[in-house]
């Protein structure tokens, strides 16, 4: 009776090991973070006389997340 229960505990033990090792081995989710969407990512304005002040919006979406900041800087 005794090797019995000692099978028995080392097959409990086996399979409580091989349970944490499966949780362990899971990827962390990816924490949260923005994501910058641009339709049009290029703007041609052709041939411009010089004097000419131009003017041209270019669309951004944040499809990320979490907050996404731009530190944009004109000129």
């Amino acid at each position: 009776m005794g090797m019995k229960m000692a099978l028995a505990a080392l097959l409990l033990l086996s399979l409580s090991s091989a349970g944490r090792a499966e949780e362990a081995a899971a990827p962390a989710p990816a924490p949260a973070a923005g994501k910058l969407e641009a339709p049009e990512v290029e703007y041609d304005a052709g041939k411009v006389e010089r004097g000419v002040r131009l003017r041209h919006t270019f669309v951004l979406k944040n499809s990320g997340t979490a907050e996404l900041a731009i530190d944009a800087k004109p000129g």
